[in-house]
């Protein structure tokens, strides 16, 4: 993809979006034989969140960091909001608003008209809230001495992450995925060391939960608030255990050898010299639509997700893999781009680095456009498989109680720009999520017309 009078002047910040944008728009699709990888890599564990690797299956999504010592994975479920259905009108009569706003407005009585817009409105929209996190801690030997040769990298040719590194001399290495066919999150742990994998294995969260170990498997359960306001209004959140969204973690570590795994009564799994470790991960809420109440009309989350660990766990890593693979590269596959070949010297950098010459140096490098076009059709395939449940304002990964703007679905451009790939870059099916959401606001969009504008439907 070339324009040669509009790259006149523009520095690679611009050229970079432009590009992408561009091929969008064009549905550009241009066989790339080289064998050339699509891959993020990095040469040291991310620190936090910007740094992490991203995965999902459209309703599961893990935020990779890739520790030595100690590895986390923040896990969230797209449908764990805090809040319920709400018919509630908040200002009774505000229909009759609207001639006096539009009088202010006629007369440039712009503050005035501020004022009175706001007995047009309903609350502030509720938050959506982090799953928890999956901690995996080295223990024995000191896990961070005599490491070297350090590798991570997330490949958006086949959605899978993994990172490895040298210990002793020995490969050590982290396989991670999230499969849709399967509705888990896999990760495989394996060692060339003498003395295997040793680890404590831990579920935690931000909300309101308790935890469980037994066998080979750790269960949480937990709940959202009923209610909360964002990080710029009062920013407080309501919790009560007979209201709100309830979920339910499954985490099942499988070993060669079952005495592998040990379970302890604080509610965490020990991997005991295992050459090898699969651990998955379900998750299964019970939201059941926007106009179902999550408790009394909820969703069998509990058979569902004790459903989903049972096939999963029937099935051994490679099938695993192989499903989710087949599953992402039916969509991943439709669309290829070539704009050129980087400098191997340059191609060769941790992405990180390659981004800071490209910004700050102008330092040419197609390949990267490239990466950033087909990353943002990996994020999509990544995050919009759940019915009626569209990617929000950070697709579906979240570590905050309090998230920037909540991550709601602002209508105004936000949720249109995180689908303005669905046709252009060949992922139609996944823009059925987000017409499903609009179909639905439909039907509380008349509600509100009638109750906040005095118009029907």
């Amino acid at each position: 993809v070339k324009n040669e009078r509009m790259e006149k002047g523009m520095n690679n910040k611009g050229k970079l979006l432009t590009l992408c944008v561009f091929a969008m728009m064009w549905g550009v699709a241009s066989a790339v034989s080289d064998g050339r990888e699509l891959r993020l890599h990095y040469d040291k564990p991310a620190s936090y969140f910007e740094e992490a690797m991203v995965i999902g299956n459209g309703q599961q999504g893990a935020i990779v960091y890739g520790g030595i010592e100690k590895d986390v994975l923040s896990l969230n479920d797209i449908t764990l909001w805090t809040g319920g259905p709400d018919k509630l009108v908040y200002t009774p009569d505000a229909h009759k608003a609207i001639p006096e706003i539009r009088e202010a407005l006629e007369g440039e009585d712009y503050r005035t008209a501020e004022r009175l817009q706001r007995k047009v409105q309903g609350h502030y929209s509720e938050n959506y809230s982090p799953l928890g996190s999956l901690s995996i801690t080295r223990i024995g030997e000191d896990a961070a001495a005599d490491v070297k040769a350090y590798q991570r990298w997330l490949d958006i040719s086949d959605a899978t992450a993994q990172t490895q590194y040298l210990k002793g001399g020995k490969l050590i290495s982290t396989d991670y995925f999230a499969s849709a066919p399967d509705s888990v999150i896999v990760v495989r742990m394996k060692s060339n060391t003498p003395d295997g994998i040793n680890a404590i294995v831990a579920f935690d969260s931000q909300l309101p939960h308790s935890v469980s170990a037994d066998g080979c498997q750790l269960q949480a359960d937990g709940y959202v608030a009923y209610h909360s306001y964002p990080n710029y209004n009062k920013a407080k959140h309501y919790y009560d255990p007979d209201r709100g969204t309830r979920f339910r973690t499954l985490v099942r570590i499988i070993t060669p050898d079952a005495s592998q795994v040990k379970a302890y009564a604080s509610g965490e799994l020990r991997i005991c010299g295992a050459k090898e470790a699969l651990i998955l991960i379900a998750n299964a809420t019970s939201f059941n639509g926007f106009d179902k109440d999550p408790v009394k009309e909820g969703a069998d989350y509990k058979g569902i997700v004790a459903r989903r660990m049972r096939l999963a766990s029937a099935k051994t890593y490679d099938a695993l893999r192989k499903a989710h693979v087949e599953d992402y590269k039916r969509l991943f596959d439709r669309v290829s781009l070539d704009l050129g070949s980087t400098d191997p010297q340059t191609a060769s950098l941790p992405t990180d680095e390659q981004l800071k010459k490209y910004t700050d140096e102008n330092q040419q490098n197609p390949e990267l456009e490239a990466l950033y076009f087909q990353y943002g059709r990996y994020l999509l395939i990544s995050c919009s498989r759940t019915s009626g449940v569209p990617a929000n304002l950070q697709g579906l990964w979240n570590e905050k109680l309090l998230p920037p703007w909540s991550c709601n679905y602002t209508t105004n451009i936000n949720m249109e720009e995180n689908y303005w790939a669905a046709e252009t870059a060949n992922l139609s099916e996944l823009h059925k999520p987000l017409l499903d959401f609009i179909v639905n606001l439909s039907k509380t969009g008349g509600a509100t017309a009638k109750a906040y504008y005095g118009v029907d439907r």
